[in-house]
């Protein structure tokens, strides 16, 4: 498939058929991706990651005085508003939602940027950074919506259970970390929240499943972002399993690397934090989003097989 970027196809495409694979096969594809164009996805999304990082580390600590972070979701941001103990003050939120809309729409341009640059190397197009960030950049309004949907949708399902948890945890004094002191119906309150919070989780992983493809999609076509949601449900129908398996083995995979980089950074404590946050986004940043493009495309080929196949019968 040539883009209207045209950058150019390289005889080597692979056919279609080619980018079917396994749920461990979907893992090697995506670091063999991720490996030798490792230099350029730093460029697109790994800087970006890490300057993000380093500012909301420094931002988290002038208006907290502690270690933290702020997430570049506006949505997330509002959610842990409402799930904090103590309420915030108007200039904490103002700077915090500030921050995150800023990060958000940047986010979304080199997410898209690096979706972009990860379809053309693998359908064996050449690829280019800052065509890439461009053809995202035109795409900016459906990103921002799919992600804005997506983050509503897990919330939904997520945050209720986390603020009856923040409520529960309010009455309870833990002075004496060995002697808690829990008020009656507290108890009861946090394990109906965690009974929540594992139905939330199941269903907060099959959305997550369903979805996986949207953003890909939007970059790869011209549909809008509520036509990308449904192809991506339609893409990931009878196939949810596998798409499942592929985002467990690769969440393994990165709580293996989040593990070495924080043993690596274990000495500079209590700093280790914010290095290890910046070392990930820069080196590892790119991971999720060029799954995705392989996930997509393994789903395309599959639905294409399965049309071919119709079509002998």
């Amino acid at each position: 498939m040539a883009f209207k970027d045209d950058l150019g196809l390289d005889s080597t495409q692979p056919s279609a058929f080619d980018y079917t694979l396994s749920a461990t096969g979907l893992i090697s594809r995506t670091f063999g991706l991720w490996s030798r164009k490792l230099a350029q996805y730093i460029i697109i999304i790994g800087l970006f990651g890490a300057a993000s990082a380093a500012v909301s580390f420094l931002l988290f600590f002038t208006l907290f005085g502690t270690i933290g972070v702020i997430g570049s979701d506006p949505i997330s941001s509002l959610f842990s508003f409402f799930a904090s103990t103590t309420f915030p003050s108007i200039p904490v939120i103002t700077a915090t939602l500030l921050f995150t809309i800023v990060a958000f729409v940047i986010n979304a341009v080199v997410i898209g940027g690096t979706i972009k640059f990860a379809l053309d190397d693998y359908s064996g197009l050449r690829a280019d950074i800052w065509q890439s960030i461009s053809h995202a950049t035109g795409k900016l309004g459906s990103i921002i919506i799919v992600q804005i949907l997506i983050s509503l949708l897990i919330s939904a399902v997520t945050v209720p259970s986390l603020i009856m948890i923040a409520s529960a945890m309010e009455g309870i004094d833990l002075t004496d970390p060995f002697n808690p002191i829990i008020p009656p119906g507290s108890f009861e309150l946090m394990m109906g929240a965690f009974g929540f919070l594992l139905v939330g989780g199941i269903f907060a992983l099959y959305i997550s499943a369903r979805l996986v493809p949207t953003l890909a999609i939007v970059i790869d076509t011209d549909l809008s972002a509520i036509d990308s949601l449904k192809k991506s449900w339609g893409l990931t129908s009878g196939n949810v399993i596998h798409v499942i398996a592929g985002q467990i083995l690769l969440g393994i995979v990165v709580i293996i690397i989040g593990a070495v980089v924080s043993s690596l950074t274990f000495g500079l404590y209590p700093y280790d934090l914010v290095v290890g946050n910046i070392v990930t986004s820069l080196l590892f940043g790119s991971l999720n989003f060029i799954f995705a493009v392989v996930l997509y495309r393994d789903l395309g080929s599959r639905t294409d097989s399965s049309t071919l196949q119709d079509l002998m019968i």
